[in-house]
C-alpha cells in the first residue's frame, strides 16, 4: 500500500455508501412499482450485479493490477455515478404488470437489467480496491463496511426529507464525489467528477421544487396520474399518495346488508405503496354526522361500548378514530408507527379531518406493543382493523412482511391493556368460500385466553361478519348477557352475520367451532392440525400470520397436485397470494442457485489461477461460500427477530444493517493485528467462537425481548445494536482472514473469492427466508452457527496449505 492511501479509502467509503443506500432504496422502489414478494429481489439483483463486476475483474487477468487498477477506479466510479440516476429514471418508464405473462417477463427482465447495471459497476470498483490495489485487506474492508453502514443509516433521512427520485440522484452525487477521491489518489484534478456531483445535487433539489416532482409513473402496472395526486410522502416505511378529494357515498370495509341511506361525504383516498388503500374523510367535528359509520362491521365493539376510553392501533387516514368519536368516547388514543400519517392529520389536512383538533383525541407515533406495555391507561375498547397492507397479506410473509401484532406475545400485551370487561376488536378479511385468516385469528385468541386461565375461551369471544370482513371481539372476562344481546341487536339492525359466540354457531365451518371450543392447549393443537394449512397461533419466533400454506401444500399445488380442502373451500384471496409469494421465493432459490454456481464455475473457463491446486481452489471456494451463506443466515434472522421487537421491518433493516456492517468493519480492522498466518489455533478457534456465540444468542433473545419490549424506540434500538455487535464483530474478521490465507497460495484468485462470497450471499438470503418461514427464525440462526463451525475446518486447511507452500 502507498504511504498515504487516504483518498483511496475515502473513495471506497463513498462507493459502498452509495451502493448500500441504493440497494435499500430499490427494495422500497420495487415495493411500490411491483409486488412485495419482489422487494427482496432488489437485494438479489444488487448482490449478483456486484458479483458479476467481481468476475469482470477476475477475467481481466493482469491488465488491471497495481497502478493500472488504481487508474481505472475513477473512470468506473464516474460511470457508476451517472448510471444510478439514469437507470432509475429509465426503470420508472417500465410498467410491470401483475401475474405471469410474456409481457410481465419482458418488463421484469428490462427492469432487472437496469437495476443491476449500477451494482455491476460498483462491483468492479470494490473488487479492484480490495484485490488489485495492494495494501492491507483488513483496512480496505473496514472502509468498505463503514461506508455501507453509513449508507444504511443515510437512506432514512434522505427518503423522509426528499423523495425516491431525488434520493437516487443524490446517491449518484455521492458516487461522483467518490470518483473525485480516486482522481485525487492519482494526483489528477477531479474536474469531471466534481462537476457531475454538482449537477446531480442541483437536479435532486430542482426535482423537489418542481410541480409535480418526478415520481413513480407506474405502480403495480397501472399509470399514476400526477394530476390526481394531492400530496405524496415517502419514508422508510412506505410511499403514501393522497388523491384529490372527491364527494361520494361512504366507503365501507365490511358493509352490513341493511342498506340505510346516508348523505354523501367528502373523502380522499390514500394509497400505501401504490395499492393498499385507506381513506381520510372530511369531518365537521359533530358525532351526529358520523352516523354512517355504524353500518361497517369494524364498528361492532362501539355498538357495545360507548362514552369510555378507546384505543386504535393503526391510525391510517383516521377511519377508526372517527368510529370511536361516533361512539362518543371521552378519550381516544390513536397509535401509528408511520409518522407520515400523523403528520398529514396534524399538518396539511388538520382542518379537513378535524381529528387532531378534537380535544379528546391523542395521536401517538409509536409501535403499539411497546406503547401499550408502557401506557398505564386501561381501555374499554382497543381496535385493530385490517392492520397490514393488502399487498403484504398477499405476499405472505417474506423478510419485510412479518407482523408482530399477530403473535401470542403481542396479544398478552393487548389483553393486559384492557379493562376487565373491555373489548379487544380485530377485523380481518373473510370469505366463507375460501380458506382464510379467520381460523388462525380465532386460534390466536383461544391460545391467549387459555394462557390467561379462561376455563371456556369461547365465552369470551364473538365473531361477526359482513361483506368480506370478519370482526372478532375478545374480552378478558366472559361476555355478559347484555353484550350478547348487543351483538344480536347490531346484527339485526345493520345486517351483520353473527358467526360464532358463546351461545351461537352459524359459521358453517366445523373447524372454527372446534378451535373456539378448545379449553386446553392440547385441544387447541388438535383443532388446528391440518396437513396443508398452518392455523397454529404465530409466535415472535415464527411471526408469519399471513402465511397459511405449509410447504407440502405449496409444492403440491405448484406441481399440479390437488390439495384437500376444508369444507370444499376454494383456493383464492390470501392463499392465492401465498401461492404467488411461495412460487416467487422458490424461483428465487433456483435463480440464486444457478447464478451462484455460474459465478463459481465460469472463471474455470480460463483455467485455475496460477499456482493454485484444485483441492486448494475447492477449499477456498468452500470457505467464501460458507461466509456468504452463514452471514445471511445470521443477518436475515436478526432482521426478522428484531422487526417484531422494533415494531416495523423497516426500522429493523436500518438498525440491523448499520450495526452489523459497522461492527463487522471494526472486526475487519482488528483482524490486521490477528496472528492469521503464524498461529494455526486462530483460524480454528475464531469461527468456532462465532458459532458458540450465536447458539447462546438464540437462547437469550426471547427473554431479552420480553423484558425490554416496554422501552422506547431509542432504547430498544440501542439494545439491538449491543446485542448484534459481538457476533458481527467476529464475523467481520472472517473475510480478511480468508483473503490473507488464500493470498498465500495465489493472489490471482482473490477476485474469484470475492465473487463467490457475493453469489453465496444471494443464495443464503433466500434460503434463510425459506427456513425462517417454515421452520422458525431460530432454526435459521442455528444453521448460520453451523456454517461458521464448518468454516473452522476450511480455515485450518487453507492455513495448512499455506504452511506447506511456505516450507517448500
Amino acid at each position: 500500500m502507498q504511504k498515504n492511501d487516504t483518498w483511496l479509502l475515502a473513495g471506497l467509503f463513498g462507493v459502498t455508501l452509495s451502493t448500500l443506500s441504493l440497494e435499500i432504496l430499490d427494495t422500497r422502489f420495487l415495493s411500490v412499482v411491483t409486488w412485495y414478494h419482489l422487494s427482496f429481489f432488489a437485494v438479489s439483483v444488487a448482490m449478483f450485479g456486484m458479483a458479476a463486476g467481481a468476475l469482470r475483474v477476475q477475467m481481466s487477468g493482469d491488465r488491471w493490477k497495481g497502478p493500472a487498477a488504481r487508474a481505472k477506479l475513477a473512470q468506473e466510479t464516474l460511470a457508476f455515478a451517472v448510471a444510478i440516476p439514469l437507470c432509475y429514471l429509465a426503470t420508472l418508464a417500465i410498467p410491470i404488470p401483475e401475474g405471469f405473462s410474456l409481457r410481465a417477463v419482458i418488463a421484469l427482465g428490462l427492469a432487472t437489467g437496469l437495476l443491476a447495471m449500477p451494482f455491476y459497476l460498483s462491483g468492479v470498483v470494490v473488487t479492484l480496491c480490495l484485490t488489485r490495489c495492494g495494501g492491507k485487506i483488513g483496512l480496505l474492508y473496514f472502509a468498505d463496511l463503514v461506508g455501507a453502514a453509513c449508507g444504511a443509516l443515510l437512506i432514512q433521512p434522505l427518503l423522509e426529507h426528499t423523495n425516491a427520485a431525488s434520493t437516487a440522484i443524490l446517491c449518484g452525487a455521492v458516487a461522483a464525489l467518490a470518483a473525485a477521491c480516486f482522481r485525487m489518489d492519482q494526483r489528477r484534478a477531479p474536474v469531471a467528477p466534481l462537476v457531475t456531483a454538482g449537477v446531480l445535487t442541483a437536479l435532486a433539489f430542482l426535482n423537489l421544487g418542481s410541480p409535480p416532482p418526478v415520481g413513480v409513473w407506474y405502480s403495480k402496472g397501472k399509470f399514476v396520474d400526477p394530476g390526481d395526486v394531492e400530496r405524496e410522502e415517502w419514508n422508510i416505511h412506505a410511499q403514501v399518495i393522497v388523491r384529490k378529494p372527491k364527494p361520494g357515498r361512504p366507503i365501507y370495509w365490511g358493509p352490513g346488508a341493511v342498506n340505510t341511506p346516508f348523505p354523501d361525504v367528502d373523502r380522499m383516498r390514500m394509497l400505501i405503496d401504490g395499492d393498499a388503500g385507506t381513506y381520510m374523510t372530511e369531518w365537521d367535528g359533530s358525532p351526529a354526522s358520523l352516523e354512517w359509520i355504524r353500518r361497517d362491521v369494524t364498528s361492532l365493539p362501539h355498538h357495545l361500548r360507548t362514552g369510555g376510553t378507546a384505543g386504535v392501533i393503526g391510525v391510517g387516514g383516521g377511519r377508526d378514530l372517527l368510529t370511536a368519536l361516533w361512539a362518543e368516547h371521552a378519550s381516544v388514543v390513536g397509535i401509528e408507527i408511520n409518522d407520515n400519517f400523523i403528520e398529514l392529520l396534524e399538518g396539511p389536512f388538520r382542518d379537513y379531518a378535524n381529528l387532531a383538533t378534537h380535544p379528546g383525541v391523542r395521536l401517538v407515533h409509536d409501535e403499539a406493543r411497546s406503547f401499550l406495555t408502557r401506557d398505564e391507561t386501561r381501555y374499554d375498547v382497543l381496535q385493530m382493523s385490517l392492520i397490514d397492507t393488502w399487498a403484504a397479506t398477499g405476499a405472505g410473509a417474506f423478510t419485510l412482511s412479518e407482523n408482530g401484532l399477530y403473535t401470542v406475545e403481542a396479544w398478552r400485551v393487548f389483553l393486559d391493556a384492557m379493562k376487565d370487561d373491555g373489548l379487544f376488536s380485530v377485523s380481518r378479511w373473510y370469505d366463507p368460500r375460501l380458506v382464510s385468516e379467520t381460523s388462525r385469528l380465532l386460534a390466536l385468541a383461544t391460545h391467549a385466553l387459555i394462557e390467561r386461565g379462561a376455563e371456556r375461551p369461547r365465552d369470551h369471544m364473538a365473531l361477526v361478519a359482513a361483506g368480506k370482513v370478519a370482526t372478532l371481539i375478545v374480552s378478558p372476562s366472559p361476555l355478559s348477557d347484555a353484550d350478547l344481546a348487543g351483538v344480536r341487536a347490531a346484527c339485526e339492525r345493520e345486517g351483520f352475520r353473527y358467526l360464532l359466540g358463546p351461545d351461537h354457531d352459524d359459521s358453517g365451518d366445523n373447524a372454527l367451532a372446534r378451535i373456539a371450543g378448545a379449553t386446553s392447549m392440547a385441544e387447541l393443537d388438535a383443532a388446528v392440525e391440518d396437513p396443508w394449512y398452518d392455523f397454529r397461533p404465530p409466535t415472535d419466533a415464527q411471526p408469519y400470520f399471513f402465511n397459511l400454506l405449509r410447504p407440502a401444500a405449496a409444492w403440491k399445488a405448484m406441481t399440479g397436485g390437488t390439495i384437500e380442502r376444508r369444507n370444499d373451500a376454494e383456493i383464492g384471496g390470501v392463499l392465492e397470494g401465498n401461492m404467488v409469494a411461495t412460487s416467487s421465493l422458490m424461483a428465487l432459490v433456483l435463480v440464486a442457485l444457478v447464478g451462484a454456481l455460474g459465478i463459481i464455475v465460469l472463471p474455470l473457463m480460463k483455467g485455475r489461477p496460477q499456482g493454485l491446486k484444485t483441492s486448494e481452489l475447492a477449499v477456498g471456494i468452500g470457505y467464501f461460500a460458507l461466509i456468504g451463506v452463514g452471514f445471511l443466515f445470521v443477518q436475515v434472522p436478526f432482521m426478522q427477530r428484531f422487526s417484531v421487537y422494533l415494531g416495523h421491518p423497516s426500522h429493523a433493516v436500518v438498525v440491523i444493517l448499520f450495526s452489523m456492517i459497522l461492527a463487522a468493519g471494526l472486526g475487519s480492522l482488528a483482524s490486521e493485528r490477528a496472528p492469521v498466518e503464524t498461529n494455526k489455533r486462530f483460524p480454528l478457534l475464531q469461527p468456532l467462537a462465532i458459532a458458540a456465540l450465536l447458539v447462546l444468542w438464540t437462547l437469550a433473545v426471547q427473554p431479552l425481548i420480553e423484558h425490554t419490549i416496554h422501552f422506547g424506540l431509542a432504547a430498544r434500538s440501542a439494545i439491538v445494536i449491543v446485542a448484534v455487535t459481538p457476533p458481527s464483530f467476529l464475523m467481520g474478521m472472517c473475510f480478511p482472514m480468508g483473503m490473507r490465507l488464500v493470498s498465500r497460495l495465489s493472489e490471482d484468485a482473490l477476485p474469484w473469492m470475492w465473487a463467490t462470497n457475493g453469489a453465496a450471499s444471494v443464495l443464503g438470503g433466500v434460503l434463510a427466508m425459506s427456513v425462517s418461514i417454515w421452520t422458525g427464525i431460530d432454526t435459521g440462526l442455528l444453521i448460520g452457527a453451523g456454517c461458521y463451525a464448518l468454516l473452522s475446518l476450511a480455515a485450518t486447511r487453507l492455513w495448512s496449505a499455506g504452511e506447506r507452500r511456505r516450507a517448500a
